[in-house]
């Protein structure tokens, strides 16, 4: 990696950060700038305070006519001073809190408004997955960790200021033998900062494979094959092997910032006894008070620990803002599928019908076409069976037709006006649909099948209409709290449903839109022959006037 690119790593992810941060709390972070910067004045206030102190205990060593209010003076302002510096840190501590929730809290809304903002494409891309996978573990902490940083620094910085301007008056050449001692531990800190970035990196895809494995032993989706096929042992073996290879190098890394470090720490104190030396020779040789020896010395041993502080902050920034690059990667990712900038409205009512007139799709990533030259015509309220063999594209054609994916070539168009053209939220809403692969979402039967109309997710009088025209109302009805009963065993008083009646929850959710167009993907593929042949029945009526698309391999 070249210098530029860590330069650059810190030159623009930063002013991105805060803005971000300026987004999310603008006051808590005033707040914690101004709180800090007080803190940070207390070290070199307290020197000179001690300075004076000691010089007048000395000055006025066995003189029995000593006045005593100057002295109580200066120890009640030390004192005074004591208790700032204790309100500050508690205050610093209650505002950092405040500060690190909200900022986390909105980290983490934009990185899941992101998400819902990209097309199904991305969700069908292993790259994708690395990419989200880094920034969900990046997003959570590190752009805190670097407004704390940056924050600290702050402080820090202003402390080493103060202080510097007490050496100054000491001597000037105290000032470069303070940072040419405390060099080393800076560059050490950037050195391995990248190198343990890019090991990170590196495994991200086997990270991901060994957060897998572990789903897979805690799921209940597989807990039986695991039991039956006794894949307990060779899983937790490959999870063992990943984990070991990942802390190996972790490890190695480690044992050589350690060393270096140790190496940089002799030139830190070697310096620091360098210029005690020569303070201790300038107060015997009476060029310099008592008390002046003590503020200088204890300036200087203050300066030495700030300033390797602030270059390893400075090394801080760079590596956590390598993590947060991460972070704003995936905030770049952009969706193909968009409005146009000026939408059309969806036609209701449908009056001329949809055409798929040459359409041709791949999948990206995909040698072969799945549709090629596919023409169809569809008049309003009509009703279509596509049928045929797993692969064929039955469901891909859907995805066109509700446009989570856009044609290659070709044109579909509702009454005249192409799928591009129209809102693309409108066109969700007028579309109905039960996918295949149907979610199962782990809450309230009545969430489970009003999520299918947001707009009426309250009206129980419909939701039970849905479910009675599913089926899934004899399902509810033998559970505890019926339609308030949460279903699935991620929590606690969960329900877990079979597989058709799971099927009939999906349906009655696809059933809630009063969408002029229907699609049911494989809706009897997990019922048993009595519901398929009651849901058939059902079907001759339910989507009376609507566009209806029912795919399915089988001819029953």
């Amino acid at each position: 990696m070249t210098s530029r690119r860590k330069l650059q790593d810190i030159l623009v992810n930063t002013p991105l950060l805060l803005r971000l941060v300026w987004q999310a709390t603008p006051l808590y972070l005033f707040l914690s700038l101004a709180v800090t910067g007080l803190q940070s004045l207390i070290p070199a206030v307290m020197l000179l305070v001690n300075k004076n102190i000691v010089d007048m205990v000395i000055a006025n060593w066995g003189n029995t006519n000593f006045i005593w209010q100057p002295l109580i003076i200066l120890v009640a302002i030390r004192f005074a001073i004591s208790l700032l510096r204790a309100v500050l840190n508690q205050t610093n501590l209650y505002v950092g809190q405040i500060f690190n929730d909200r900022l986390m809290l909105y980290t983490k809304y934009v990185l899941l408004e992101k998400s819902t903002q990209l097309d199904l494409a991305h969700f069908e891309s292993s790259e994708f997955y690395d990419t989200l996978s880094r920034a969900q573990n990046s997003g959570s902490n590190y752009p805190v960790r670097v407004i704390q940083t940056l924050t600290g620094l702050f402080g820090q910085g202003v402390t080493l200021i103060s202080l510097l301007g007490l050496l100054f008056k000491f001597n000037w050449a105290v000032v470069p033998l303070l940072f040419f001692t405390a060099l080393p531990a800076f560059w050490t800190s950037i050195v391995y900062s990248g190198k343990r970035f890019w090991m990170t990196r590196m495994e991200t895809e086997s990270g991901r494979l060994s957060d897998y494995i572990q789903r897979v032993l805690t799921n209940p989706n597989f807990a039986k094959e695991v039991r039956l096929f006794n894949l307990g042992e060779h899983l937790l073996g490959k999870w063992s092997d990943i984990r070991t290879d990942f802390n190996g190098k972790s490890a190695k890394i480690a044992f050589q910032y350690a060393k270096m470090r140790g190496l940089s720490g002799v030139l830190v104190n070697s310096g620091f006894y360098l210029a005690y030396g020569w303070t201790l020779v300038q107060a015997i040789a009476g060029k310099i008070s008592i008390g002046d020896f003590t503020m200088y010395t204890g300036a200087f041993s203050q300066a030495q620990q700030v300033l390797p502080a602030i270059l390893e902050n400075i090394a801080k920034i760079y590596e956590n803002n390598l993590y947060v690059s991460h972070y704003f990667e995936f905030l770049d990712l952009k969706p193909k599928v968009t409005n146009n900038l000026r939408p059309k409205s969806f036609p209701i009512p449908i009056e001329q019908g949809l055409s798929i007139r040459n359409v041709t799709f791949t999948y990206p990533g995909a040698i072969k076409p799945t549709l090629r030259n596919i023409s169809l015509e569809i008049q309003p309220g009509e009703s279509i069976a596509l049928v045929g063999l797993n692969g064929a594209g039955k469901t891909t054609l859907l995805k066109l037709i509700t446009r989570l994916y856009d044609v290659d070539s070709g044109i579909i168009t509702i009454d005249g006006v192409s799928l591009q053209e129209i809102k693309l939220s409108e066109l969700h809403t007028n579309i109905g649909v039960l996918n295949q692969d149907f979610a199962r979402y782990q809450l309230s039967a009545k969430d489970n099948i009003g999520f299918g109309n947001l707009q009426e997710k309250d009206n129980q009088l419909r939701i039970k209409q849905a479910a009675q025209d599913s089926g899934a109302d004899r399902v509810v009805e033998d559970l505890a709290e019926s339609y308030e009963t949460r279903l699935g065993k991620m929590f606690k008083g969960g329900v877990d449903l079979s597989g058709g009646q799971w099927q009939k929850i999906g349906m009655a959710r696809a059933f809630m839109t009063d969408a002029p167009i229907l699609i049911l993907d494989e809706p009897t593929a997990a019922l048993d022959a009595i519901a398929e042949y009651e849901l058939f029945e059902k079907f001759r009526t339910l989507p009376a006037g609507k566009m209806t698309f029912f795919v399915s391999h089988r001819f029953s």
